[in-house]
C-alpha cells in the first residue's frame, strides 16, 4: 500500500508537471519571457518570507499525528496556528514594500512588478491555508484526498493561464490566473474535510508542536532562501528576461522531484511508526529501498534532460527562450542530490533529529548565496568588483554546488545515527543512464527533433534503452517488472481511492 500511495503522490504531481508544461508553453509564445519572468520575480519576492506561514509547523503536525495523539486537537491547533501565520504574512509583505519605497527610497522596474507582488501575496496566502487540508491529509496517509484537490487546482489554473495567453492579457492577469488555481485547490480540499474532528487548541499541544517545529524553523528559512533569492537576485541585477529565462527551466525540471516527494512525504509518517517502536532496522530497510528506487527513475530523466535541452527549450518553449539552453543543461544535476537526499532526510527528522536536517539546509544556503553573489552581478559597482557576470546560468551552478554538499552532508549524517549501509546500486543506474545519454546524443545526427511527439518517442526510446542496460546488469528483474505492472493496476488504484474517499 506504501508503493501504491506513493505511485499516487507521483502520477498527480507528474500530471501537475504536464499541466505546467502546457501553460508554460502558451506563456512562453504568446507572451514571451518578460511577462514569466515578472511572476517569477514576484513570486521570488513573496516566497522569500514565506517561512511565516509554516515555521515548522508542517512537519510537525504530520509527525504529532503519525504518532498517535489526539487528532481533533491536534488539528484544531494546527489550524488557528495557520490562520496566525497566514496573517503574520500578509502584514510582513505590505510592511517590507512601504519600508522599500517610503523608508529606502528605493522602488520596483515598473508599477506592474509591485502590483503582481500583491497579487501574488494573495496567492500564497491562499495556498498556505490549503495546506492545512493537504498536510493533515498527509498526516492520515490519506493520499487521495490530499492529491485530488492539488490537480483540480492546477487543471483550474492551466485553463485560466492558456485563456490569459491567447486573451493578450498582461502579466497582471497572469498572476491572478495562478490566484484563481489556489482558490479551487482550496475549495475542493474543503469538501474533502468532512468527518475530521475539530478540537480546541490546547497550550500543551501547541508547546508540542513548537518544540518540534523549532528546530525546523531555520529550515524553513533557509529554503525559501535558497528556492528564491536567485530570482530576485537576477531581477536585481540583470532582467526581467533573464529571471525568465531562469524560472522557466526551472519549473521544466521541478516536476523531476516528484519521486522524491512522492516518497519523502509518506517517510516522515512511516518512520517516525517505526522509531516508537524503537525498529531501526525496519527504518534502514525503508530508507535503502527508497533510495534504491528514486534512483532508478531520477537518474535516466536528469541525463535525457540534459542531452535534450536544446530541441526540450526549442519545443516546450520558443525561439525566444533559447539562452535558457545552456540553464537547462546544467540546473537537472541539483535534482539528482536533492532527490537522492531525500530518504536521509525524513530518516533524521523521523528520527527525532531535526537539528541535523536544520544543518543541512543551513550549509546548501551559504553555499548558494555566496556562489550567487560572485556568479550571477557583473559587478557591484558601489564597491569596484568585478564579478563573473553569469546571471541565469550562475544561479544554476550555485544551486547544484549548494545541493551536492548538502547531499554529502545528510547521507554522513543517517550513517553516524543508524548506521545505514551504503547502496552500491547507484552506480548500476548512473553508469546506465550515462550509457543510454551517449547513445541518444550520437543517434541525434540521425533523428530531427521538431515536433513534440517526436520528441516523445525519442525519449520513451531513450528509456528503453535504460531499461535494457539495466535488464543486462541484472538490476532489473522480473520482480521489479511485476510489482510495477501491480502498481500500474488501474482497478486497484481506483479501488485504494474509492475506498480513501469514503472512509470517513
Amino acid at each position: 500500500m506504501f508503493a501504491r500511495k506513493s505511485l499516487l503522490i507521483m502520477s498527480t504531481n507528474l500530471l501537475d508537471g504536464l499541466l505546467a508544461y502546457v501553460a508554460l508553453y502558451f506563456i512562453s509564445r504568446d507572451m514571451g519571457p518578460e511577462a514569466y519572468g515578472i511572476i517569477g520575480f514576484a513570486m521570488g519576492f513573496v516566497g522569500l518570507f514565506t517561512i511565516l506561514t509554516d515555521l515548522g509547523f508542517n512537519p510537525a503536525h504530520m509527525k504529532r499525528v503519525s504518532e498517535g495523539n489526539d487528532i481533533g486537537t491536534c488539528i484544531g491547533t494546527y489550524l488557528v496556528s495557520k490562520l496566525i501565520f497566514v496573517l503574520i504574512l500578509v502584514f510582513f509583505i505590505i510592511g517590507v514594500v512601504a519600508i522599500w519605497k517610503s523608508v529606502l527610497g528605493r522602488g520596483f522596474e515598473s508599477t506592474t512588478h509591485e502590483l503582481a507582488i500583491y497579487i501574488i501575496l494573495g496567492y500564497y496566502a491562499i495556498n498556505s491555508i490549503g495546506t492545512f487540508f493537504y498536510y493533515t491529509y498527509m498526516a492520515t496517509k490519506e493520499i487521495a484526498k490530499a492529491q485530488i484537490p492539488l490537480v483540480i487546482g492546477t487543471v483550474a489554473r492551466t485553463i485560466s493561464i492558456i485563456i490569459v495567453a491567447l486573451s493578450g492579457f498582461n502579466a497582471l492577469a497572469l498572476a491572478w490566473a495562478y490566484v484563481l488555481g489556489e482558490i479551487i485547490f482550496l475549495f475542493v480540499s474543503l469538501m474533502m474535510f468532512k468527518g475530521f474532528p475539530i478540537k480546541r487548541p490546547t497550550k500543551h499541544c501547541f508547546k508540542n508542536y513548537y518544540v518540534f517545529a523549532l528546530p525546523l524553523i531555520l529550515v524553513g528559512i533557509s529554503y525559501t532562501i535558497i528556492v528564491n533569492a536567485d530570482k530576485v537576485l537576477i531581477q536585481l541585477f540583470w532582467t526581467s528576461e533573464e529571471v525568465g529565462y531562469y524560472f522557466a527551466s526551472f519549473r521544466i525540471v521541478q516536476f523531476l522531484l516528484v519521486a522524491a516527494a512522492a516518497v519523502g512525504t509518506l517517510l516522515l509518517p512511516t518512520i517516525s511508526g517505526y522509531h516508537s517502536k524503537q525498529d531501526i532496522e525496519s527504518i534502514k530497510k525503508t530508507v535503502y529501498l527508497s533510495e534504491r528506487y528514486i534512483s532508478m527513475l531520477i537518474f535516466p530523466i536528469v541525463i535525457g534532460i540534459v542531452v535534450l535541452a536544446e530541441p526540450t527549450v526549442r519545443i516546450l518553449l520558443s525561439s525566444s527562450f533559447y539562452p535558457a539552453v545552456p540553464i537547462l543543461v546544467v540546473l537537472p544535476f541539483f535534482v539528482i542530490f536533492e532527490a537522492l537526499t531525500q530518504p536521509y532526510l525524513y530518516e533524521v527528522i523521523g528520527m527525532n533529529k531535526p537539528n541535523l536536517a536544520r544543518n543541512r539546509i543551513l550549509i546548501i544556503m551559504c553555499f548558494t548565496i555566496l556562489l550567487n553573489l560572485i556568479l550571477i552581478p557583473k559587478d557591484i559597482s558601489s564597491i569596484g568588483l568585478k564579478l563573473f557576470g553569469l546571471g541565469a546560468l550562475g544561479a544554476s551552478i550555485a544551486m547544484v554546488i549548494g545541493y551536492a554538499v548538502g547531499f554529502v552532508y545528510c547521507r554522513y549524517v543517517a550513517w553516524k545515527l543508524a548506521k545505514n549501509p551504503f547502496n552500491p546500486k547507484i552506480f548500476l543506474h548512473l553508469l546506465s543512464s550515462i550509457i543510454m545519454g551517449v547513445v541518444l546524443y550520437e543517434l541525434l545526427i540521425f533523428v530531427s527533433i521538431d515536433r513534440w511527439y517526436i520528441l516523445l518517442g525519442y525519449s520513451l526510446l531513450g528509456l528503453g534503452i535504460y531499461l535494457c542496460i539495466l535488464y543486462l546488469f541484472k538490476e532489473f528483474t522480473r520482480k521489479d517488472f511485476d510489482f510495477v505492472l501491480d502498481l500500474l493496476n488501474i482497478k486497484k488504484m481506483w479501488k485504494y481511492i474509492r475506498e480513501e474517499i469514503k472512509k470517513r
